[in-house]
């Protein structure tokens, strides 16, 4: 039995004059965008993502806007926009760099942190554009973790701990947050980056960027880049002390809700809620949280 080409890439065919001679799904992306690795009978080959829904198309419009002020110098060049009934994003294909969540195992090589937070810092300096939405700061959620007796309860500190050190946190989440100008990828994470020979980092899916904070990026990726053996945060980053408070009590409540997902990625939560307390500790120079059984 023939196995039929998925409309989206007849359509594709179409507009870039191209026979897909082979196309896959890639195991990546959780939203309900369709996706695909295409090769045409040219011997090239392509990355798709098609809309499939108001909401999706919203993002795909974003991810275009985003793509078009980075180039090819931190995520993958455009090369073709579709609009159809629901939009089509066609962009190069990078599955022969190396990606550390690529094999089902995060893995990291020597050096793969260090290239991909020094290209951080070279995209922070981007500046945002009005074509992309404002990211929304950072919530003020401490002062309701610390009168919530979950957090102790969670075994990530004692009720001494935060007894003793609440106003300091307190204190440093009402603190100066900063300008909020530049271009921020928003979802920047071991599965959605890719490394090239030349230590060139290339990011994907920005469909979740917009303007915000120049260290956002890298205040959400350190925690994660801990659990999967990277460095301390603190030893990275101790100067944007708002900024890591803030994402640290947005990070530990959303592992402390009722409705955080199933028990393995609830426990995946917790140790990232130890680790961002912990730095939290770190940078106000407290004692470390007692009784932090996720470590």
């Amino acid at each position: 039995m023939t196995e039929l080409t998925p409309s989206v890439l007849l359509t594709l065919g179409t507009a870039l004059g191209k026979r897909p001679v082979n196309w896959q799904r890639p195991e990546c992306g959780l939203s309900a965008t369709e996706r695909w690795v295409v090769q045409f009978d040219d011997g090239t080959s392509v990355f798709v993502k098609a809309a499939t829904d108001p909401a999706t198309t919203d993002w795909l419009v974003n991810e275009r806007h985003a793509l078009e002020l980075v180039g090819s110098r931190f995520g993958p060049d455009i090369i073709a926009w579709l609009e159809d009934d629901f939009p089509i994003l066609i962009t190069e294909d990078l599955s022969a760099g190396y990606w550390p969540a690529g094999t089902g195992e995060t893995r990291w090589r020597d050096g793969d942190m260090a290239a991909v937070m020094d290209t951080l810092a070279q995209l922070r300096i981007v500046p945002g554009d009005d074509r992309l939405n404002r990211l929304p700061e950072p919530p003020l959620v401490w002062n309701d973790l610390l009168l919530n007796p979950v957090l102790a309860d969670s075994g990530l500190c004692s009720s001494q701990w935060l007894a003793r050190y609440g106003a300091d946190i307190l204190a440093a989440e009402q603190s100066p947050l900063g300008s909020a100008t530049s271009l921020v990828h928003g979802d920047v994470r071991s599965d959605n980056l890719c490394l090239y020979p030349n230590g060139q980092v290339r990011f994907v899916d920005w469909s979740h960027a917009g303007i915000g904070h120049p260290y956002h990026d890298l205040v959400a990726l350190l925690p994660t880049l801990r659990l999967e053996g990277g460095p301390r945060p603190s030893t990275i980053l101790s100067d944007q002390v708002c900024l890591i408070v803030r994402s640290a009590g947005a990070n530990i409540t959303r592992a402390l809700s009722d409705d955080c997902g199933p028990d393995w990625l609830r426990a995946v939560l917790l140790r990232l809620a130890a680790i961002n307390l912990e730095w939290v500790s770190d940078i106000l120079e407290l004692a470390p949280p007692t009784g932090a059984d996720h470590a």
